[in-house]
């Protein structure tokens, strides 16, 4: 068994994206367990999504905007409106937050374009997303107008926004498009850099901030409908795959936004505080909230740079105190045992979640506190570990 090496290497370039969730509106059964779920994550932001043709879509949304403006956290909306006539749908959301709340931004989507089409294809004969954004600025001209889509990159780049038209950029992400294997979705991970370089090329220089991503899909731009997974079975582009609810889902989590950070993307939605994407339910922790959890304490913080000599290990790093202290998040991207020499850092505290701690820190909120363990960490399959450490070399800060 090799020893992979973790090396400080200064300081980053790029900051920390702001990490916030997603909020399904038309599945918000539960206010009061959602805003737990949002005190606890600290989140920067929410994304609401909401079907405006939907029968009591506007009341579902009023709702859900009161629980966000409970916890004081930004809100930005995706809006689906219809195709054809999106006129009375935009004018009574205009009504509604003008006038009771603060809302940051709107991406407004027309029914048709959640769809996917070939370039030489039959397109959609109704509104485009350009004159709807164009709309909603007439609506809405206090809030900021999006560009995008809430579905994935590839609709986004074969319906690529008019320059100057908008005022931040948006897609998401998901690895269950084309396959659904452990192995594949790990693999995906090497695709974002790309993915993000592109997409802040479309953004020409405005915010390019990624809607709510996860390990599951919430709709299939392909075939209409979502696959049925009742069992949750390890299927393509289903919202209830079983890797939520395990360690996958959270080491995954950790490299996409170590990815987003080091692509220079300014905001990332990652998960959500209710189903399909919830990352707890019913006083249940899975490891995926613990990730979120732990790397909302990056907001403000100086990003560190980690060198690890093993494409299979992830580690992501920030300045406690703008000096030696130093917090250190690994996470191992394979199955495999893996051990670990930390170079220009001395451990002085730990936590890991594997396997073996599961069950405690399914029902521990506050889990990922360092300085549980041993100082010296080794990671089982799929498994994180929050670290403490003091650096031995000049922070260079």
């Amino acid at each position: 068994m090799n020893t992979v090496s973790i090396q400080y290497a200064g300081p980053a370039l790029l900051g920390f994206p702001a990490l916030g969730q997603g909020l399904w509106v038309d599945r918000l059964n539960d206010g009061a367990e959602a805003l737990e779920i949002i005190d606890w994550l600290q989140s920067a932001h929410l994304e609401l999504l909401v079907d405006l043709r939907n029968d009591g879509a506007f009341d579902r949304l009023e709702q859900a905007l009161r629980v966000c403006a409970s916890s004081e956290t930004d809100i930005w909306l995706l809006v689906v409106v219809d195709d054809a006539q999106p006129h009375a749908q935009l004018r009574q959301l205009a009504g509604l937050i003008n006038e009771r709340f603060v809302i940051r931004g709107v991406l407004v989507t027309p029914a048709a374009y959640l769809e996917s089409y070939q370039p030489d294809g039959i397109w959609p004969c109704g509104m485009t997303p350009v004159e709807v954004a164009q709309l909603a600025r007439e609506y809405v001209p206090q809030v900021m107008i999006g560009a995008g889509v809430p579905t994935f990159f590839t609709e986004l780049n074969r319906c690529r926004p008019t320059p100057g038209s908008f005022d931040y950029l948006t897609h998401a992400t998901s690895p269950i498009v084309h396959a659904a294997d452990d192995a594949s979705i790990v693999e995906s991970l090497q695709a974002l850099p790309d993915v993000f370089r592109s997409g802040r090329a479309l953004a020409d220089g405005k915010p390019y901030r990624l809607t709510t991503s996860a390990v599951g899909a919430w709709c299939n731009p392909y075939g209409g409908q979502l696959t049925p997974n009742p069992q949750r079975e390890r299927l393509t582009l289903s919202d209830q795959d079983p890797r939520q609810r395990g360690l996958l889902a959270a080491v995954w989590t950790l490299a996409h936004y170590h990815a987003a950070q080091c692509s220079g993307v300014d905001a990332i939605a990652l998960w959500a505080v209710n189903e399909p994407f919830s990352v707890a339910s019913a006083q249940h922790y899975w490891p995926v909230f613990h990730v979120i959890k732990g790397l909302s304490l990056a907001r403000g913080r100086s990003a560190l740079v980690f060198e690890t000599s093993s494409p299979d290990i992830v580690a992501l790093g920030w300045s406690e105190d703008g000096g030696e202290n130093v917090r250190l998040w690994l996470g191992n991207l394979s199955c495999e045992l893996q051990t670990f020499e930390i170079i220009g850092a001395e451990v002085t505290g730990c936590t890991v979640l594997d396997q073996d701690s599961y069950v405690t820190a399914l029902s521990d909120p506050q889990f990922m506190q360092p300085a549980r363990e041993s100082p010296v960490p080794t990671l089982k399959a799929w498994a994180v570990a929050v670290i403490d450490c003091r650096l031995t070399v000049e922070p260079a800060l």
